[in-house]
């Protein structure tokens, strides 16, 4: 997630001093809380030189993109709110910062998954209409975003659709051409079957899980770490061993991410049950 680049297109809309006040900028950090990142509070740096509203704003994205990205993006939603009601979105008053500023940031928002309308108002990507590369990116967007910032679960997008069944039925239409809907053929189950098949990942039997459904998403876990672990090991990537397969083929730069997710997902919930 990109908040330097986001954090540079919105520096732009105060430059010569345009934009939101040095104070209402103090405000922003604050509510957001990166003001340890702000090294100009009220416009004076430490040793009391004056420093532009461009400069500070872009330094804060900078210390929100290394430290606290979640922050950041809560930042930047409220200072496009703040820019939109001082009319910088608005063509017909003077205030208006023009639309080849405002279309470099509808393009750094898109990327992060968000749409900005051209007269500021701020959305998240609905992907109903997207298709092709366009809802890879959109889909993408969307894991990122539930990887910055996990209490947004459940996350879902379009008419409902959840994330992975979104990302499960596109896999099919690229694949396949077409996914099936309704009846047992559009279950989740067999769309996520169908999904996995087709890019050649492995389906396995019918595991035999507790009936409460909680217990048995915490028994996955559990399979899933002890599964990730036998990975590392077999790969030669655990307790310290050289790189390289004693077992097992080499690890692929994909699933090497899957490990990495798959540890930080059973570590968060063993963390987030103390």
């Amino acid at each position: 997630m990109d908040l330097i680049g986001l954090g540079a297109v919105i520096g732009d809309f105060f430059e010569a001093g345009d934009g939101p006040s040095h104070d209402q900028l103090d405000q922003a950090f604050g509510r957001a809380g990166l003001t340890a990142g702000d090294p100009a509070p009220t416009g004076r740096t430490p040793l009391g030189a004056p420093l532009g509203k461009t400069k500070r704003v872009r330094r804060v994205f900078v210390y929100a993109h290394d430290r606290d990205p979640r922050a950041g993006l809560t930042l930047a939603a409220h200072l496009v709110t703040l820019l939109r009601a001082g009319g910088h979105f608005s063509p017909q008053l003077d205030a208006y910062v023009g639309a080849i500023k405002i279309d470099r940031l509808r393009a750094e928002y898109d990327t992060l998954g968000f749409e900005l309308a051209r007269d500021g108002a701020l959305r998240l990507k609905v992907i109903d209409n997207l298709s092709g590369t366009a809802l890879t990116e959109a889909l993408q967007s969307y894991v990122d975003r539930l990887n910055l910032n996990p209490d947004d679960v459940p996350l879902q997008i379009g008419t409902g659709k959840d994330l992975d069944e979104a990302a499960a039925r596109h896999v099919l239409e690229q694949r396949t051409g077409s996914y099936p809907v309704g009846g047992n053929a559009g279950s989740i189950p067999v769309t996520l079957a169908n999904a996995f098949t087709a890019v050649g990942f492995a389906v396995g039997p019918r595991a035999d899980l507790d009936a409460d459904p909680h217990r048995a998403v915490q028994q996955c876990l559990f399979l899933l770490a002890t599964q990730v672990n036998r990975l590392r090991n077999d790969a030669g990537t655990g307790h310290g061993l050289p790189s390289g397969p004693h077992k097992t083929q080499p690890l692929s730069v994909a699933e090497s991410r899957v490990m990495a997710r798959a540890t930080a997902l059973v570590a968060g919930a063993l963390l987030d049950a103390l």
